[in-house]
């Protein structure tokens, strides 16, 4: 079960404000002290406009939070994107051990369609490493999970960050 969401107005302006501030925050702290760099602006934005919807999709805020190793990107998710139809989620040995949702990102980063959801635990086994994938080399070898191998999104856990959420909307 896959599903598309259209990033709101309020939204797109959510997750341009947060490229703007995690660039200033990769200045400060200095490329290498998180998990961005100043370099790919397109994947930065990419990124973010995943997070962005799977936030607006669950009704919740999306704001700058400083970089913390380890932490989620929204209510206890981390989130993954790719503009490429069959594209593959992409985990690292790095990773947090947590849940990981691929979404597909179109041209102009305004629509995302998530794909599906697996663990670190399950996308990171030695079949899935590689250090190249349909011909492209990698930037540093990745665990790389087809979207076959992905979950369903009726299957997916709750975190207690998204438990909390839900609790709050309706306190």
């Amino acid at each position: 079960m896959s599903f598309t969401v259209g990033l709101t107005g309020t939204y797109r302006a959510a997750r341009d404000q947060m490229v703007t501030d995690k660039m200033a925050e990769v200045r400060a702290l200095g490329q290498g002290k998180t998990a961005r760099t100043l370099d790919n602006t397109q994947a930065t934005q990419l990124g973010f406009t995943v997070e962005a919807a799977w936030a607006q999709y669950n009704g919740a805020p999306y704001t700058f939070r400083p970089y913390e190793l380890g932490g989620d990107d929204v209510l206890g998710y981390q989130l993954r994107g790719t503009h490429h139809l069959d594209g593959h989620l992409f985990t690292y040995d790095r990773d947090p051990n947590a849940i990981y949702i691929l979404g597909i990102v179109n041209d102009t980063c305004d629509i995302v369609t998530f794909i599906g959801w697996s663990t670190k635990k399950r996308a990171n086994i030695p079949t899935h490493l590689r250090t190249n994938l349909n011909g492209h080399k990698l930037h540093e070898p990745a665990y790389c999970t087809s979207q076959v191998e992905l979950w369903s999104f009726d299957l997916l856990p709750a975190t207690k960050q998204l438990m909390q959420h839900r609790s709050d909307m309706v306190a």
